[in-house]
């Protein structure tokens, strides 16, 4: 059965000017055609973002107005072999941000994995994975689905989200935190549920082969290698291989269960038929993975460091008039124009423009500088930056995302999730084998 899918636009901005069409499609029958269509139309000029839905054979299309007109759509969709029945204007459609953390999602694969499922949700824009601090963020038109669909999408595709922010800007580096170290505590509870039961099978196979022959061995064996299997990481991920499956997908957990259930299962068979036990190497290839996962969660999280150091510079509040008087407010209730008042010794929340007042400011965490530079009414200042003496008025000028530290920060993930050229021919060739 078809199913809705959407094939954002790479181009996915907001512009003032921007016009929304919807176009039935009656031809578009299946995620080919809607290829197709995507295709033709953003090879025009002005393409802000596109989305198509097969179950109901609709085409909605957010586009410059100076560059692109109707027509130029429409007739880009027929040369591409499909008949439009109509088309019409909608009203501008309100996008949307949200970042989720997907702890589970470590490779390439998983990441294509999670965008694929999400994108098949209609109203979505663009979708952005990075790997290195398991972060998906993606934009979407508010009107037509919400973060908790998001969720649940990627949830089907065998991934756990642990937590969900409005906007890049909001994301809660405490939250992170948090959610990194429960993460990594749960790696590590469970390599040490599998290491000991393995360990004492492994001495046991080792006196049956080498000394003395162990009474009732496979029985001793199956009873220290189930809860390896079946509970905690064995449960853990047999339910992911679960999901990815029944989304006809296949991820790392997939193989990890073809790799333990199927052993564990026909050492049983001993019981009734002499045979060698398999059971070892099911709790043998369960406990690897989970010192894997262990040891992927601990780098991880140390690569994550750069990223909380830098966003632990910032100023968590800021002094704001409002109405004559002095109020404090988070940073991320800043809005452009707030009037900031910075103290002596105070660090200037966000980029800004002094409107009153003159000082020495260090901002040695941009220039590296280690000189305070002097400022004065009409001077740029930027966030995170510390005031030495004056007390100054400051307009905010950049919030948010927009802030010079928020871009570095933006670097440094974007840094982190790049690859070199060796190492994407090495995932390409790997992946040909091994699914996640």
């Amino acid at each position: 059965m078809d199913h809705p899918t959407a094939f954002p636009s790479s181009k996915s901005v907001n512009s003032p000017k921007s016009k929304f069409v919807q176009l039935i499609v009656p031809g578009m029958g299946s995620n080919h055609c809607a290829g197709l269509i995507t295709t033709s139309v953003e090879r025009l000029p002005g393409i802000i973002s596109l989305t198509t839905n097969i179950a109901n054979h609709r085409v909605q299309v957010e586009f410059d107005a100076k560059l692109t007109s109707d027509n130029q759509i429409r007739s880009a969709i027929e040369k591409a072999g499909y008949d439009v029945d109509s088309i019409t204007s909608i009203p501008s459609r309100k996008i949307g941000e949200a970042v989720f953390m997907v702890p589970g999602m470590g490779s390439d694969h998983c990441a294509g994995l999670v965008s694929s499922s999400v994108k098949r949700l209609a109203g979505i824009t663009d979708t952005s994975t990075n790997i290195a601090n398991h972060k998906v963020t993606v934009r979407f038109d508010v009107a037509t689905v919400d973060a908790e669909r998001i969720k649940v999408a990627i949830e089907k595709a065998g991934y756990e989200v642990a937590g969900v922010s409005e906007s890049r800007a909001q994301a809660d580096t405490a939250v992170d935190e948090a959610v990194e170290e429960r993460y990594l505590d749960q790696a590590w509870k469970r390599l040490w549920f599998a290491a000991i039961p393995t360990t004492l099978i492994m001495v046991l196979m080792m006196v049956h082969m080498l000394w003395v022959p162990v009474s009732g061995y496979l029985a001793w064996v199956a009873l220290l290698g189930f809860p390896v299997v079946f509970l905690r990481g064995g449960w853990a991920t047999h339910r992911s291989s679960w999901r990815s499956l029944t989304n006809r997908t296949a991820n790392m957990d997939v193989l990890i269960s073809m790799g333990s259930l199927p052993p564990y299962l026909i050492g049983l068979v001993g019981f009734v038929y002499p045979m060698t036990s398999f059971i070892e190497m099911a709790t043998t290839i369960m406990t690897f993975h989970m010192l894997g996962r262990y040891l992927e969660t601990r780098a991880k999280g140390r690569a994550s460091q750069a990223i909380k150091k830098l966003l632990k510079l910032g100023a968590k509040t800021a002094s704001v008039l409002r109405d004559g008087q002095e109020v404090e407010v988070p940073v991320a209730e800043l809005q452009v124009g707030d009037i900031m008042v910075v103290r002596p010794g105070a660090k200037v929340p966000t980029d800004g423009e002094i409107v009153e007042g003159s000082s020495h400011l260090d901002e040695s965490i941009a220039t590296g500088e280690s000189v305070p530079v002097e400022k004065g009414p009409g001077d740029g200042v930027i966030g995170a930056t510390i005031n030495k003496e004056g007390m100054l008025q400051v307009r905010a000028t950049r919030v948010g995302a927009d802030t010079f530290l928020s871009q570095v920060v933006g670097l440094v993930e974007q840094a982190q999730g790049s690859k070199v050229p060796i190492q994407e021919f090495a995932d390409k060739l790997t992946a040909k084998f091994v699914p996640g």
